[in-house]
């Protein structure tokens, strides 16, 4: 009877076994897709993210959004990344060529996510008199140059340092933007002969019981503007303003579009490089308490409100990327 029940009970569990394969097979192949179907809809999902921000609905950064407390990014900034843009090579080979590329919103150094190079900057300290502001100007340019001149050149685009024009009265100016101080002292990028103008008598009322901070967030936006200059960002910004009519409410919106944007690079620096040699904590709360409680001097209509000049600064301290400091795709309410 053991022998009889044996020998019909090998076929059944024979088909027994085929059918849990079969089934196990149909389970397999379900999970397969969902997983695909999965990983898709996860891809498709940072697609619309990306889109939404730069689609203008989202822009992060600004009055609510982010809150004062959170931390600069440091470290966790997204490294420097070689990226086939504007004639750039693959990473470690020579790049091709160096030229650049007249865009705004579709400028290939926004298109990707492109950090700053980390520094251990040495700057000297800061002391109330002329001479040592000069000393203080020329080691602070050094260090944004090394921190910006490989992402610039890993994206195929052009880098040089720029000039520096620090004299101790505003009216010792001698620069080919010398207009820019008719309205009294202040400091500014002259793009004509790709100088930092930073006078003494502009300077000392803005970084007055700071030791680093304060001097360093207005060099770093004025730097801003000479990264916009030797892209070509400034260039297509002068043709549009110029397009749309330099006074008109278009044309002053571009102006805080390039206007905020520099603050987004001078957030990027010293959030990229928070906690390193001297970019300390204490270098860093004055630097952001300059950026937060605005400047005198500054013209809202052309240079955005406290808020988005704050908001972007930010931004550009916490992401540390150049994507994230397009202004250009930005609702006008983020501009404003």
């Amino acid at each position: 009877m053991n022998s009889t029940f044996s020998s019909r009970l090998g076929p059944l569990r024979s088909k027994r076994i085929v059918l849990i394969w079969v089934v196990l097979g149909v389970v397999g192949v379900l999970t397969t897709t969902g997983l695909l179907v999965t990983g898709h809809s996860a891809d498709a999902g940072e697609m619309r993210t990306a889109r939404t921000v730069s689609d203008n609905s989202m822009t992060p950064g600004f009055a609510g959004a982010l809150p004062d407390s959170a931390n600069p990014i440091g470290d966790a900034a997204p490294p420097v990344a070689f990226a086939p843009l504007a004639g750039a090579s693959s990473a470690g080979m020579p790049l091709a060529s160096s030229r650049a590329v007249q865009a705004l919103a579709d400028h290939p150094l926004f298109a990707q996510h492109v950090g700053l190079g980390r520094v251990d900057c040495k700057l000297p300290t800061w002391h109330e008199d002329p001479e040592a502001a000069r000393a203080f100007y020329r080691g602070a340019i050094a260090c944004l140059d090394a921190s910006w001149e490989p992402t610039l050149r890993g994206a195929g685009l052009p880098f040089h340092p720029p000039r520096l024009l620090a004299p101790t009265e505003s009216r010792d100016v001698a620069s080919q933007c010398v207009q820019r101080l008719r309205n009294g002292p202040t400091t500014f990028y002259c793009a004509l002969d790709e100088t930092l103008v930073l006078p003494y008598d502009a300077m000392r009322p803005l970084s007055s019981g700071s030791r680093r901070g304060a001097q360093l967030a207005v060099l770093s936006t004025e730097y801003g503007h000479h990264v916009q200059n030797l892209i070509g960002v400034m260039q297509a910004y002068n043709e549009k303003r110029s397009t749309v009519g330099k006074d008109t409410t278009a044309g002053r919106e571009q102006s805080r579009r390039m206007e905020l944007q520099a603050r987004c690079f001078s957030g990027m620096f010293l959030g990229t490089n928070f906690g390193r040699a001297d970019i300390d904590e204490q270098t860093w709360t004055e630097a952001s308490h300059t950026v937060h409680s605005g400047q005198p001097t500054r013209d809202p209509r052309m240079q955005g409100t406290e808020e988005n000049v704050w908001g972007w600064w930010k931004w550009g301290a916490d992401k540390g990327d150049t994507w994230e400091c397009n202004t250009w795709y930005s609702s006008p309410a983020h501009v404003e």
